[in-house]
Parts: C-alpha cells; sequence; structure tokens
C-alpha cells in the first residue's frame, strides 16, 4: 500500500472540505486503490481561531507555515490558502525541497504558473493545479489529456460563479445589480470585497490557464482584454429579453489562423438557444472546440468548499500513485511565447446601450458619429419608458471590429445628452 503524508496550508471552506473529504473517502481509497493519504499538519494563520477537534489528535496544528514545508513528515504540500503572498514563497519553498505541490490558487498560477512548473521539473516535483479552474469541472485534466490527440481551437465558457449567479438573478428576479450583489454576499457566493469577481479579474486568471493547457502558450493575465459586470443595468434585461439573448459573462480563447490569440473577459448577448443561457446560478460551463472531434461541453458547480476539494483530492491522488502527474502541469514540457491578438481582430454583431435625457435629434447625432466610424445601423430598439429623464435604448450593428466601436464609443461618450456612458455588448450565437 503506497502512503503519502499532507501538510495543508489554509483551513478555509476549501481546507476544511478537503480534511472532511479524505476522512470520508479513506476507506474506499485504501480497499480499491491501495492508497493511505493522511493530513499530518495544517497550517494557518490564526490557528487558534480554525483549530477543531474533528481532524483527529494525530494533526500538528501551527501558525508557522514555514515550518509545514520543513517538516521531514510531510511528503505532499496542499496550498490553500489563495492569493499570491505568502503562498509563492511557499510553493517555491516546498518545490526547492523537491516536495510536490497540489495546489487551487488560480491567482498565483496565472502570473507564476509558468516559472513554477519549470521549478518544478527542475527539482523533479509534482504540481497539481486541477483545481484553480471551476471547482470540481476536470477540464484541465481533459485538455492535458483527453484533448491530447487533437488541436484546440477554441475554449471558452462562464467561468465566475458569482458574476452568473449575480446575471441569472438579475434576468429572472427584474431587482438591480446592488440589491444582488448584497444577496451573494450574504450567500457566500461573493467575497467582502467582490471585485475580483464583479471586474472580471477572477475570470481572467482562470482563462489564462485555460489558455496555456489548450495550445501551448506562455500566455499572461496581462494580454487577457477585460472588462467587468459593474456597468449592467435593469435596462440590458428587458432589451436582452427583446432580442432573444441572455446577458453572460464569456471568456474566450480563440486560436487564430496566424496563431496569435483572441483573449477577452466580457459580457455577452448570448443567444437564448445556446447552451451558455441554460447555466444558471453559481454553475459554471467550459466549451472546448477540437480541429478533429469538434465542440465538447464541461458543465458544473464551478466554485464552493466540496466541488474544489473533489478536485484537490483527485491531484493528490494522481500524485500518490505515481509520485507526480501523468504529464507536466501545463500539459507541454515548454510554453511558447503567446502574441495577443487585437481589438481589430474581434468581429461581431453590437449591442449598443445608451441612458439619455430624451430630446429631439438624438438618434441623429449618434448616427452621424457611427457613420464617421464606418459602423453600419441594424436597428433600434426603445422599450416603452415612464422616466424620460433618463431613457434607456438600445442600438444593434452588424458585425464589426471591436476596435472600431471602441473608437465610436470613445465619442460617442462625449455627446451631452448622456446620462450614463454607453456600453456595447456583443452579439454571439
Amino acid at each position: 500500500m503506497k502512503s503519502l503524508r499532507l501538510g495543508l496550508l489554509g483551513f478555509g471552506t476549501v481546507g476544511q472540505a478537503l480534511v472532511r473529504l479524505l476522512e470520508k473517502e479513506a476507506p474506499r481509497l485504501r480497499a480499491r486503490l491501495d492508497l493511505d493519504l493522511t493530513v499530518v499538519a495544517i497550517g494557518n494563520r490564526r490557528i487558534a481561531e480554525k483549530k477543531a477537534d474533528w481532524p483527529g489528535t494525530a494533526v500538528r496544528w501551527t501558525d508557522d507555515l514555514d515550518s509545514v514545508i520543513a517538516d521531514p513528515d510531510v511528503d505532499l504540500v496542499v496550498e490553500l490558502l489563495g492569493g499570491a503572498e505568502p503562498a509563492g514563497t511557499l510553493v517555491k519553498a516546498a518545490l526547492e525541497r523537491g516536495k510536490g505541490v497540489v495546489t487551487a490558487n488560480k491567482l498565483l498560477l496565472a502570473k507564476e504558473g509558468s516559472a513554477l512548473a519549470a521549478l518544478a521539473k527542475k527539482r523533479g516535483a509534482a504540481l497539481g493545479i486541477e483545481a484553480a479552474v471551476a471547482g470540481g469541472i476536470p477540464i484541465l485534466r481533459a485538455l492535458r489529456e483527453s484533448f491530447a490527440g487533437d488541436s484546440v481551437r477554441a475554449v471558452r465558457g462562464i467561468l465566475n460563479g458569482t458574476c452568473n449567479f449575480i446575471l441569472t438573478e438579475m434576468t429572472q428576479s427584474g431587482r438591480s445589480y446592488g440589491e444582488i450583489l448584497a444577496d451573494a454576499q450574504r450567500l457566500g457566493y461573493a467575497e467582502a470585497d467582490p471585485a475580483s469577481d464583479v471586474e472580471g479579474h477572477d475570470a481572467a486568471y482562470k482563462l489564462t490557464l485555460l489558455a496555456r493547457m489548450a495550445f501551448g502558450r506562455d500566455v499572461r493575465v496581462e494580454q487577457v482584454s477585460r472588462q467587468g459586470i459593474t456597468a449592467l443595468q435593469g435596462c440590458d434585461v428587458v432589451y436582452a429579453r427583446m432580442l432573444g439573448r441572455t446577458l453572460r459573462q464569456i471568456a474566450e480563447a480563440r486560436q487564430l489562423p496566424d496563431g496569435r490569440l483572441h483573449l477577452s473577459v466580457r459580457t455577452h448577448l448570448v443567444s437564448n438557444g445556446s447552451i451558455l443561457a441554460k447555466v444558471d446560478g453559481p454553475f459554471n460551463l467550459v466549451e472546448v472546440e477540437g480541429e478533429n472531434g469538434g465542440l465538447f461541453a464541461f458543465h458544473g458547480r464551478g466554485a464552493g468548499g466540496d466541488p474544489t476539494a473533489t478536485a484537490v483530492l483527485a491531484d493528490v491522488v494522481d500524485v500518490a500513485r505515481s509520485g507526480r502527474p501523468a504529464a507536466p502541469p501545463f500539459g507541454f514540457p515548454s510554453l511558447l511565447p503567446a502574441e495577443a491578438a487585437g481589438p481589430a481582430d474581434f468581429v461581431a454583431a453590437v449591442c449598443l446601450r445608451f441612458v439619455v435625457k430624451d430630446r429631439p435629434g438624438i438618434i441623429a447625432a449618434i448616427s452621424r458619429i457611427l457613420a464617421d466610424h464606418a459602423v453600419n445601423i441594424e436597428a433600434v430598439f426603445q422599450a416603452p419608458w415612464d422616466d424620460k429623464s433618463a431613457l434607456p435604448f438600445v442600438i444593434t450593428l452588424e458585425p464589426v471590429a471591436q476596435s472600431q466601436v471602441e473608437a465610436a464609443l470613445a465619442a460617442l461618450s462625449g455627446l451631452e445628452f448622456n446620462v450614463s456612458p454607453p456600453l456595447a455588448l456583443p452579439m454571439t450565437p
């Protein structure tokens, strides 16, 4: 029977879920897989606030996180602290010692993952990262292993459960963004400071990892074009319905014929017939488009203690079986440089939303600016609205490059009748 002693860094929601899951699954792992996995040390800042009786008396509790790394009884370090530091320093220290690491830290991996993978290779240590994207959905393992026989054209989907919960509730209840965000925080779907989620940073970290896996390119998070959901208003839901569409934050990485990568996180108006429109609440969905195999979709809980803990444990089992994951962390022995495509390379039909002080000549003024930027109008929609001092309406555009829309928006934003800045939402299948 193979045994593996774990040192756990971080005893928050996921850390606690992992220890409970391991306790529950230990008999099966011993009986069916000949694996004996035990937690021997738990490190956490302010450990007195976290210490509990249920993990067992044999566990060493400490707020000295370095001591977990140095502990000779620890074979594998599981990092669930989150954030850049001290997690980054601790992970590097473990790998330098030749100790394997399993981590769910998407921010750290997005910013330093390539260097950590190189260090793991140099020291002959395992680096498991499955839990860093989409919770319990095995999307990284699928890209690394199941799609090794195909050329991936694109990866896209809903990667942030907080944003999807907010957009779902806005659509179904008609309540405001602010009200629903407060609910999300109360239910534990959003942090006290929700900026990473609602401004698109979280999805950008995850997309960076997916793109590395999909294309073997050393994508940097700074190359991802990012737009949050904070500018959305209730009127956007009204007009989405009129257009037969649904608001969804979509993260997309697509390889162009010349090898450059289109990388973006932004709100789309997706067709109501799309599978993406049917993903409600705090769930994730990732689509993978292969050159030969076609389109595949992976759906499930993208966050939370239990789903993420299952992904962490899967990596731990992988290391216990063989001493290290079967393939390099990002699926390739080395990553090639990545060149990001620009806004001129993203072409889509677009919905422009305006909120204005009603007066004659508004459509004429907007039309002149759009014409100056070679942007073609498809249709104008104005729902009945009582408040003419803040009147919302939308103009849909024929397929147009994002660069043209951005230039037109810069000019449109200066029009004196605007109550709030115009918003552009791509309309995709």
